[in-house]
């Protein structure tokens, strides 16, 4: 279809040294090597795989996983089943089995190969680092998440891949188990999307591109929604 039938939304974070990362340090440097006086104005990035609006390949928690650069294009650009918990999520917050079931009722089954979007309104704290990150006194990160049960019915569904605005689908469980269950299926991860509110909960597709690193466990990405106009 003509790219006209679309409005396209970019789900992506601006990359800078400002941006909340896992370990609270600077993930993303932009150093200028030449400028215009040499002609061309040139510049280094260097930067953590994993920064910003970024992708989880299987290899990022197994061994012979499938690595970024090794997943294919028929999963990457998908249909999105968007799951708002925007109005209910709090710090502590995990997608149920119960929110897939709200949205099933309401949207049909999820379709296989689809991106499932956890939207929790946590995007607001992106340009704090530290409430983004929301670390307690002990140490510990406090964001919504994923809960390991509502993912094991997303499996089920054989979806391509889920994406969450947040630093990660997993918090306050150290072993990870949503990316255990995600990675492990050869299924991928998408963490800080970005205006998961301008997306509909059903009808869109997602184009999420991440960079075709080889060997590499995560990357960056640029993701963009297309939704089709009424």
């Amino acid at each position: 279809m003509p790219l006209e039938q679309f409005k396209l939304v970019d789900l992506t974070h601006p990359l800078n040294d400002q941006v909340p990362t896992w370990n609270g340090s600077c993930g993303f440097c932009l150093e200028l090597k030449q400028d215009y006086d040499r002609v061309f104005r040139v510049n280094q990035i260097k930067m953590h795989s994993g920064i910003g609006t970024h992708m989880d390949a299987p290899s990022h928690r197994f061994q012979g996983g499938a690595s970024i650069s090794e997943i294919p294009l028929e999963q990457l650009i998908v249909r999105a089943c968007v799951i708002d918990v925007s109005e209910k999520a709090d710090a502590n917050y995990e997608i149920s089995v119960q929110d897939v079931e709200i949205y099933e009722r309401a949207h049909g089954i999820i379709p296989k190969d689809a991106l499932v979007i956890g939207y929790t309104g946590w995007e607001r704290f992106w340009s704090d680092s530290a409430a983004y990150r929301n670390v307690d006194e002990n140490g510990t990160m406090h964001f919504p998440a994923f809960s390991a049960t509502a993912v094991e019915i997303l499996l089920k569904r054989d979806i391509a891949g889920i994406a969450i605005d947040t630093l990660s689908p997993d918090c306050l469980d150290s072993s990870f188990p949503v990316h255990r269950l995600m990675l492990g299926a050869g299924k991928y991860i998408i963490e800080n999307i970005a205006n998961c509110s301008q997306i509909p909960e059903k009808g869109s597709y997602i184009i999420a591109l991440p960079l075709r690193a080889e060997a590499s466990t995560e990357s960056p990405i640029r993701a963009v929604a297309l939704i089709p106009n009424k």
